[in-house]
């Protein structure tokens, strides 16, 4: 109905000057009223960037690998400790002492029994000496008999006698040499013992057998050593510690080796990035999970035992993101509100996953499209609005053709 049809019944013949004036006033009030009902609404721009695909995992902080130090010697009594938990250890530094006053005694009997083969040696091959001495002379007489025998001069019996002398002698001086390789196998025997009481000395002193930082010490002062205990100190192999988590079967079969993480840490105000270094060959058949180890590139000041979260990133793809307020969703399917030509258009979209407060789409908006920045109850398609782009200072712009892009680890428009 036009406004004069709506005056014609109000307006005498009489006053048709006035109302004509009032007609007037109010056909210039109504575009006033219809540009009021433009609401102006705050909108994004749809943009495109790079979402991670991750997997959250909780586990604890443990040593790369552990060494652990057992006596090398058994049955000794503990007397000095010389190293504790928590200190850096180098490979073949000393950790605790033995009493020793056994293998000393040993040793020093050991000394006294080299002495007395040695001398024991020196008597036999003297006596070799003179036996090879008897033999020469009686080898003579038995060559000088032969020579005169054969001339008639000396007669068979003498001959015989030197013979046998002479055999004597030889018979003689092979016991001397049978008795002097004895003396000196008991001499080499003394000195092979010498080398095993040095070894035992030598072992009694435990020592790191890789440098590192000490985890555990069990070893206690007057204990006596013992090879089937506990060990007497771990040691975390040159310090390198990592993070060790059980992860379920769904994810476990998508990580693989090389995949990058970050890894919180109590007591540090940044995460702790690494490298997945190993996952384990089978899961576990009752618990239906598998262990995963993520190398850490960092070790400084990271205690072995202590709980700790993180996300390892398994995939990245490039799709459109926006905000998360910007997304409605309802009973399963989700909408956006998207403006052109200042008309909303509501628009069902298809997302992906979440990544801090944005939301990934998979189908339904472009990149560029400006996109209401909260999809409220309060819109509805096809409404008229005034679009307002909030600006890197935060003031609200009218133009939209500048570039908006958005903080990813907030969510909001910047």
């Amino acid at each position: 109905m036009s406004i004069n049809a709506w005056l014609k019944p109000l307006c005498p013949p009489w006053r048709v000057v006035r109302c004509g004036i009032i007609a007037a006033l109010l056909a210039a009030l109504v575009p006033v009223a219809q540009a009021q009902q433009q609401l102006p609404v705050t909108v994004t721009i749809a943009k495109r960037g790079d979402i991670t695909q991750r997997i959250s995992v909780v586990g604890t902080l443990a040593a790369r690998e552990e060494v652990q130090v057992h006596p090398s010697a058994t049955g000794w009594e503990i007397r000095h400790i010389l190293l504790d938990v928590g200190q850096w250890v180098e490979q073949g530094q000393p950790l605790a002492l033995v009493d020793e006053t056994d293998a000393l005694l040993a040793l020093d009997k050991n000394a006294v029994s080299a002495r007395r083969a040695r001398a024991a040696v020196a008597v036999e091959a003297g006596k070799v000496a003179v036996a090879l001495v008897a033999e020469r002379e009686a080898r003579r007489k038995l060559e000088r008999s032969q020579a005169l025998q054969a001339k008639g001069i000396v007669s068979e019996q003498v001959l015989d006698d030197n013979r046998n002398a002479y055999d004597r002698a030889v018979a003689e001086t092979a016991l001397a040499r049978q008795s002097l390789a004895l003396a000196q196998a008991e001499e080499q025997l003394i000195a092979q013992e010498r080398k095993e009481i040095e070894l035992t000395i030598e072992r009694s002193t435990l020592r790191a057998p890789a440098p590192g930082l000490i985890l555990e010490r069990n070893a206690r002062l007057g204990v006596m050593t013992s090879s089937s205990g506990d060990p007497l100190f771990r040691i975390a192999k040159d310090g390198k510690i990592e993070f060790v988590a059980e992860v379920t079967e769904t994810n476990f079969v998508r990580l693989r080796e090389g995949m990058r993480a970050q890894i919180a840490v109590p007591g540090r105000d940044e995460p702790v990035a690494g490298t997945l270094r190993l996952n384990a060959a089978q899961l576990d058949p009752r618990t239906r999970s598998g262990t995963v180890r993520v190398a850490l590139d960092e070790n400084k000041g990271l205690i072995p035992g202590v709980f700790a979260r993180g996300v390892i990133d398994m995939s990245t793809r490039s799709n459109v993101l926006l905000p998360a307020t910007a997304v409605r969703s309802m009973r399963g399917s989700h909408s956006v509100y998207a403006v052109r030509d200042d008309v909303v258009e509501a628009r069902s979209v298809r997302i992906g996953v979440r990544q801090d407060d944005l939301v990934e789409i998979l189908a339904g908006v472009e990149d560029g499209e400006m996109i209401v920045l909260k999809a409220g109850g309060f819109l509805k398609d096809q409404d008229r609005v005034v679009p307002v782009v909030i600006s890197a200072e935060g003031d609200p712009q009218r133009e939209v053709s500048q570039t908006v892009s958005f903080d990813r680890s907030e969510g909001t428009p910047r």
